[in-house]
């Protein structure tokens, strides 16, 4: 019987239509704090320093299954830039950083802001969230503005805990927070490689969510597909009851 239900947090309970905005924005909260030490760089320069973090946190997210902090990110931009910051103009710069999905956010999935509490009167539920920029104590204030923390009796974010999905300790942890065994769980998320193959080795069923980002449809090992969170009871409870 299913007694518990996680789920991925980016392209499963939130879409976020401001990834470029927010990219742009970065790239001026750089140029200021370089500015502040009396460096330069070019757009093209700030630009590529960007899209470097992002190969650092592309990197360590596949091969160290675990997620670079906001700071470790930002080193590696200084790092290609061949910059260094006075450590008052860093922290700030970091700070910033952290804090810019709550001035561009992402809107939550169609439908989670009234599914979620519905749900939690049936199933524990938890978030399990790899974090990029924005760690786990500033997704919790979107989660609130909207709100959506309440509903969740556990929630995982990779920055906290040094390791990140699809890593079956992560996984394990969560259902051990939520007093289950991974046979009374499911996971939703969008990822293959993370949500549902993470998922399934940790011995939970997996649902994928493909009301976002459908690039791994094709390709998914799911025990079950949905679009659109009005389709989520319907599909839980045929997980529920596969072994009636």
């Amino acid at each position: 019987m299913l007694r518990a239900v996680t789920f991925d947090f980016w392209s499963t309970l939130f879409v976020d239509a401001h990834g470029r905005e927010r990219e742009s924005l970065r790239a001026g909260v750089l140029r200021e704090a370089l500015r502040a030490a009396g460096l330069v760089a070019t757009d093209h320069l700030l630009g590529e320093s960007l899209r470097a973090s992002w190969d650092h946190f592309d990197a360590v997210w596949l091969h160290e299954q675990r997620t670079p902090s906001c700071e470790e990110l930002v080193g590696a931009i200084l790092a290609f830039l061949g910059a260094t910051l006075p450590e008052p103009v860093l922290d700030e710069l970091v700070g910033r950083f952290e804090r810019l999905v709550l001035e561009l956010p992402p809107e939550p999935m169609p439908g989670a802001v009234y599914t979620m509490p519905q749900m939690a009167e049936r199933y524990r539920l938890a978030i399990i969230c790899d974090t990029g920029y924005s760690p786990g104590a500033v997704l919790r204030e979107l989660l609130e503005d909207h709100g959506l923390l309440a509903p969740f009796a556990y929630t995982f974010f990779s920055n906290e805990h040094g390791m990140c999905k699809p890593d079956t300790r992560v996984f394990v942890h969560t259902l051990e927070e939520l007093g289950v065994r991974p046979g009374e769980a499911a996971h939703v998320g969008d990822i293959q490689r993370t949500d549902v193959a993470g998922a399934q080795a940790a011995g939970m069923a997996a649902v994928h969510f493909v009301g976002a980002n459908n690039a791994d449809a094709g390709r998914s090992t799911a025990d079950v597909m949905v679009r659109h969170f009005d389709e989520l009871p319907q599909a839980l409870g045929s997980l529920s009851c596969a072994g009636c």
